[in-house]
């Protein structure tokens, strides 16, 4: 886990100014927009400069509620000379139509807003201007004031996060927090600069300042941990909040502390990097809980997923899920892009990548049809903008428009092009999980990759370098130098790469984590995970004598099972039962839902092959029985195979039992709950067991109405005790600190200049 503490903050000089010259015009015209929005409070419409009237911009002013609204114009002018100042001249030809715009009513208040310096006689002699044609309230602003707007409004840097990269963050922080900042973003500052805010981003914003927690979902490359990272600045900045970045559940379960308040816990990969966990899925399950009182106390919590990942996840979850999600108030799908904002995506990394002015020169024409596909996302446009990806692109608009439809062969294509030693430099970071320490790159397995590949180890030592911007970077964590892929889609290209070597699959089985191998592998054969590392029919060898290595552990067998269950196929499944039948006695680590308990599935999958022995499967329908009667879960109970684990005729005791229970236990354990249960805790939670130990009872009992009855008058006195107890829950009005953060509206029209007019310039 990153702690990035808040610091007191540090005055700081105000002569130094921001590099907006790098925006783009585009960007700088809605950079204004948004400052105008802030500054003024009010919605601004933005216009296309080809056939705006000289105007960039036209907002409404309140002048108090007697006298209505006034129109203002607002003229953006952007450059992008770093060193240029603005003179009188600049603004002659601009003179007509401001007379114009004053005639109908539009200009008694203009502003000029402009990307270049401002000195004051110059904007004193553009005022002078512009009262001669009509103007009342003329206002000139350069450079030197925006920058103070921006210093001065942590909201506004929210909402347009890339100014944290327009310059040293010591020009809008103060010195303590642009070093915490530093550190949060590390090795994405390069990203920040080419940030493009979206509605997504906006949205995200409102969700957590409404509900103190936002699960952002998206496929790999759509920008999930960049707007997670953003999101997590600004409140470090504006919020004093202390940030702790942490490495799934896990890590914030040893680093929390429920007394702790104002702090903001960013969990990336929420529930999984690649695959769902199932240990990531039970620790969720344990703190929700907590997470909802750490909520309720002014902590905020923000969370990523792959949304396959979630999807899964979701349904694990069930009822313990935290309710904001469940009903998705609380989830931001951060992969929905409009045309404009890909189109702003595109320019940003086509202005700020290294592709030369004829090859920006040639695209250009077709850049409008590669944004109007859904299939662009923010690491595409990146690659696009660097020319170590495009090589390839040879036929336009053809190959242009491949680039995007199918990046993942356009990738593997491109790092099999690579050297062999960059092939293996990629191979190695790709083992260490994106996560290779610097001191370890003449490791064991940096000579086992040397070998496969059949160069030397000096050869990939030298490589990781000429990557480093492009494929891979170099980052500092904990006091420690690492080297990861610049982007987690990388991993997928290698992932498919090794597919295709079985040498390769063979140095990975060997050399991998078994961790890492349990939850992001599957068998060839075994039902299709996305983004999973397959292991080749060819490969069962290897695998199966790495299976049976894995110590006998709770914690690894909970894995263990789990992958056995779902990730292997029947022939290594087989194989591995055949060569060491004690695995199926191993203990692990129980699911909260015994239905849901890969041990139990992976016994009932042996008893169906044929081969589980009459001792395990008896301990095992006991073990099922006692669940159903004693534990008050029945969540096997409609899953035939598991079923199957308990003879017939003791499933006909089971269910006379069951019939039992629904006369006396259950009105008892309903009782027993209202009397444990503390008034101030989340009293629903409390009841969800009971709940859907009724709900599995209704699927079982559903034909017989009698029966139905009975359980639908347990259900209603479950929702009746529920609000009995909630009457004393003791009431909390405490808010949380961000609820004046929402963005302003900004409204823009499709229409005029093209925003890719000036990208070979």
């Amino acid at each position: 886990m990153t702690d990035v503490s808040t610091q007191v903050r540090e005055v700081q000089g105000p002569h130094t100014t921001l590099a907006l010259h790098t925006l783009g015009w585009k960007a700088f015209q809605d950079l204004c927009a948004q400052v105008c929005a802030e500054v003024l409070g009010t919605t601004v419409s933005v216009y296309r400069e080809a056939q705006d009237g000289g105007q960039d911009a036209v907002f409404l002013i309140s002048k108090s509620p007697e006298e209505g609204t006034e129109e203002a114009t607002v003229q953006c002018k952007f450059s992008s000379k770093a060193d240029q100042r603005l003179r009188p001249s600049d603004v002659r030809s601009e003179l007509e139509t401001v007379r114009r715009l004053v005639r109908d009513g539009r200009a008694s208040t203009y502003y000029f807003v402009t990307s270049l310096g401002v000195d004051a006689p110059v904007a004193a002699a553009v005022r002078d201007q512009l009262k001669a044609v009509g103007v009342l309230s003329p206002h000139v602003f350069g450079k030197e004031w925006l920058t103070l707007q921006i210093r001065g409004n942590s909201r506004l840097r929210a909402l347009v996060p890339r100014v944290y990269g327009l310059g040293d963050l010591s020009l809008i922080l103060d010195e303590r927090c642009a070093r915490q900042t530093q550190a949060l973003l590390g090795h994405m500052m390069d990203g920040l600069r080419v940030y493009v805010p979206t509605a997504a981003h906006r949205n995200a914003v409102r969700v957590l300042s409404e509900h103190n927690l936002v699960l952002l979902l998206g496929p790999p490359a759509t920008g999930k941990t960049m707007l997670a990272a953003i999101l997590a600045t600004a409140a470090m900045d504006g919020e004093n909040h202390q940030c702790m970045k942490c490495e799934g559940p896990l890590d914030l379960v040893a680093r929390w502390n429920p007394d702790e308040r104002n702090r903001l816990y960013w969990i990336d990969d929420a529930f999984g990097p690649n695959q769902l966990r199932s240990d990531y899925i039970d620790t969720w399950i344990s703190i929700i809980p907590k997470v909802k009182t750490a909520i309720d106390a002014g902590n905020r919590f923000i969370l990523t997923s792959r949304i396959h990942i979630w999807n899964a996840a979701k349904h694990k979850l069930g009822t313990r899920n935290h309710p904001l999600l469940t009903n998705g108030a609380a989830v931001v799908n951060v992969g929905l892009l409009s045309p404009e904002e890909r189109q702003q995506i595109i320019y940003n990394h086509l202005k700020a990548g290294n592709q030369s002015k004829p090859w920006r020169r040639q695209v250009k024409p077709h850049l409008a049809d590669v944004a109007d596909s859904q299939l662009l996302l923010p690491e595409i446009a990146r690659r696009l903008g660097d020319r170590n990806f495009t090589k390839a692109i040879r036929k336009l608009p053809s190959d242009l428009m491949k680039f995007v439809s199918e990046p993942a062969e356009f990738l593997k294509d491109t790092i099999q092009e690579l050297t062999d030693a960059q092939q293996a430099a990629l191979t190695l970071v790709f083992l260490w999980r994106s996560r290779l320490p610097v001191s370890e790159i003449t490791s064991s397995e940096t000579r086992s990759i040397a070998d496969k590949y059949g160069i030397p180890v000096a050869t990939i030592v030298e490589s990781l370098p000429q990557l480093d911007g492009s494929f891979v970077t170099r980052r500092r964590e904990d006091e420690q130098d690492y080297w990861g892929f610049y982007h987690p889609t990388f991993a997928d290209a290698i992932t498919e790469i090794l597919g295709s070597r079985p040498d390769l699959v063979e140095l990975y089985i060997r050399g991998t984590r078994v961790e890492t191998l349990l939850s992001e592998t599957i068998c060839d054969g075994a039902t299709h995970i996305p983004d999973a590392v397959v292991i080749p029919s060819v490969a069962t060898e290897h695998l199966v004598t790495r299976l049976l290595d894995i110590p006998n552990t709770p914690e690894l067998n909970r894995s263990f099972f789990g992958y056995l269950e779902s990730r292997a196929s029947e022939t290594v499944l087989k194989t591995i039962i055949s060569r060491d039948p004690a695995v199926l006695s191993r203990q692990s680590i129980r699911s909260w839902r015994i239905g849901l308990d890969s041990r139990i599935k992976v016994i009932a999958r042996a008893h169906r092959l044929g081969m589980l022995n009459a001792e395990i499967r008896m301990d095992a329908a006991y073990e099922l029985e006692a669940s159903a009667l004693n534990g008050f879960d029945a969540s096997f109970l409609d899953d035939d195979e598991v079923l199957g684990l308990i003879p017939p005729s003791r499933v006909i005791r089971l269910t006379v039992q069951l019939l039992e229970q629904i006369e006396e236990a259950v009105p008892d354990r309903i009782a027993e709950l209202a009397r444990e249960v503390d008034p101030d805790s989340d009293v629903s939670d409390y009841f969800d067991d009971i709940r859907m130990y009724v709900e599995q009872l209704q699927n079982v009992f559903y034909s017989s109405s009698g029966i139905q009855d009975q359980l639908s008058a347990l259900d209603k006195r479950i929702v009746d005790t529920v609000a009995e107890v909630s009457l004393r829950k003791k009431r909390d009005d405490e808010q949380g600190d961000w609820s004046n953060v929402s963005p302003a509206r900004v409204t823009t029209a499709l229409h005029g200049r093209s925003i890719f007019s000036d990208i070979d310039d």
